[in-house]
């Protein structure tokens, strides 16, 4: 059962619950409210005819019973002021009525109970007010609205032997007490009506942003991430929780944005490793083909074939390499930096390069041409292998398309005080501006009819642009002055 209602709990929406409990409690505090004020009042009017009765029992217990009547006719006789409806009555010792005065408004023939109001037991009240109930017999409240209990005060007389009773009926302070009752009990249920309605009103009027949360939240599921939320101002909890979503949906479509352009990059790299990989291995497998059938009859034949294969298992033992380079970078290989003078490892690097290509000089230059001095030194904190690749990608790329004589300058400078500038620099074609964004692109050509004699795996400019992104670096191309390409690296001091 207690699961079956907790179940049903749980489906009712968030505006009914929190308009039901606050309701709820509300009457609740109503409840407690008119029971506390309805036990006051009557302990009050109670107390009111306590004093009466009091007051009055004691001015009548100084009279002679005989004189009474007379005297109260006369108007010798004051008494407190009484309701319309009392009744008063002197007994004997034995409880016998003596005289018994009534005063009623509607007439009631009913008078208290008095049968046992022997001088002993009016001792015994010790003039105490009591509840006893009425005289007429077989008859209860229940079946007769004008039927009443009585309040009854009981004193000895102090002149002659005897007693009085005063008496007052307590059904003028019940029905106060219904008409309280019911007044409260009535203003109470249109307040809770008023209330339940406002509370209504404004948790839908708080919640409403939800129900933006909840289209938005809706859109992103369907596809659309670009969706946001509306900016509130202030620091309320639904300003806080809109501008928490909004960065969590930046952040997710960032993120989104970033998968799917790897995932695109990774398809454009597989489809391009794939072609590459696939000529050098087509073409060895003609000439292993050739050489199985014998059709290389000539010794020279089987040397050139031999040559061919050998010189294609290098490009692609070359490719490979360059693939696990990138691969390694993609990875977030850690890097070792150190303070290295970046002059010192272009000049290694340069004294390589010349005597693997002896058709090109490589001068060592500042920013506007000038030779360097000897003790020149451009320091960084950087990763000297990885930065001895850069140089030696960018000699191999100018070394590949500039014409052969023309000398290769790679220049230091720096721009401010916390970054260092260097830049290699041929006096070939140059790149047209369009194509200067593209050339670090992996398996980017800007000739491709040339591109496996002259140009390479077109990986070297992509693993330079990689390794000076590790390094919070930038590199672009730009245009030499007087014909050619220049790669201008920046990279930070520390």
């Amino acid at each position: 059962m207690n699961g079956r209602v907790s179940h049903v709990w749980e489906r009712v929406s968030l505006r009914t619950k929190l308009t039901s409990l606050s309701v709820a409690l509300i009457g609740l505090l109503l409840i407690v409210s008119s029971l506390g004020t309805i036990s006051l009042l009557r302990t009050y009017l109670q107390q009111n005819v306590d004093t009466m009765l009091t007051s009055t029992a004691a001015t009548l217990s100084h009279e002679d019973p005989s004189l009474v009547e007379a005297r109260l006719a006369n108007r010798q006789l004051t008494l407190p002021r009484l309701p319309s409806d009392f009744y008063v009555a002197y007994l004997d010792v034995s409880g016998k009525l003596l005289i018994g005065l009534v005063s009623s408004t509607n007439d009631s023939k009913n008078v208290p109970n008095l049968s046992s109001f022997t001088i002993a037991n009016v001792l015994s009240t010790l003039g105490r007010p009591f509840d006893t109930e009425s005289s007429a017999a077989g008859v209860t409240p229940s079946q007769d609205p004008n039927h009443a209990d009585w309040r009854i005060v009981a004193l000895p007389l102090q002149n002659t032997p005897g007693s009085v009773i005063v008496a007052l009926p307590t059904s003028g302070n019940r029905a106060i007490l219904n008409q309280y009752g019911l007044i409260g009990g009535g203003f109470g249920f249109f307040l809770l009506l008023i209330s339940g309605l406002s509370i209504w009103l404004t948790i839908t009027s708080a919640l409403r942003p939800l129900n933006e949360v909840e289209r938005t939240a809706r859109a992103v599921a369907d596809g659309d991430i670009s969706q946001r939320l509306i900016e509130r101002p202030g620091k309320t909890e639904i300003a806080r929780l809109n501008h928490s979503l909004n960065t969590m949906l930046g952040s997710v479509e960032n993120a989104m944005a970033s998968r799917n352009k790897t995932l695109e990059q990774m398809r454009r790299f597989v489809a391009d490793a794939s072609h590459e990989l696939r000529t050098p291995l087509v073409s060895v497998r003609g000439y292993a083909e050739l050489y199985r059938i014998g059709a290389l009859k000539k010794k020279s034949d089987v040397a050139e074939a031999m040559g061919r294969i050998e010189s294609e298992a290098i490009r692609m033992t070359g490719l490979v390499e360059s693939l696990l380079t990138l691969a390694r970078l993609d990875d977030g290989a850690k890097l070792q930096t150190t303070k290295s003078d970046l002059v010192a490892l272009a000049a290694d690097v340069a004294k390589d390069y010349s005597v693997t290509d002896g058709h090109r000089e490589v001068n060592l230059v500042d920013l506007e041409g000038k030779p360097l001095d000897k003790d020149a030194k451009v320091f960084a904190k950087v990763d000297a292998n990885s930065i001895r690749q850069v140089f030696t990608n960018l000699l191999n790329n100018a070394g590949r398309f500039s014409p052969v004589g023309e000398k290769i300058e790679i220049a230091f400078g720096s721009l401010r005080n916390d970054e260092v500038i260097f830049e290699v620099r041929d006096h070939g074609e140059g790149i047209p501006e369009q194509l200067r964004a593209k050339v670090f692109e992996r398996f980017y050509r800007a000739d491709n009819s040339r591109n496996r004699e002259t140009g390479g795996s077109g990986l070297g400019l992509s693993i330079v642009s990689t390794i000076v992104e590790h390094h919070d670096g930038e590199i672009l191309a730009d245009e030499t002055a007087g014909g050619g390409a220049t790669f201008r690296v920046t990279l930070p001091i520390a």
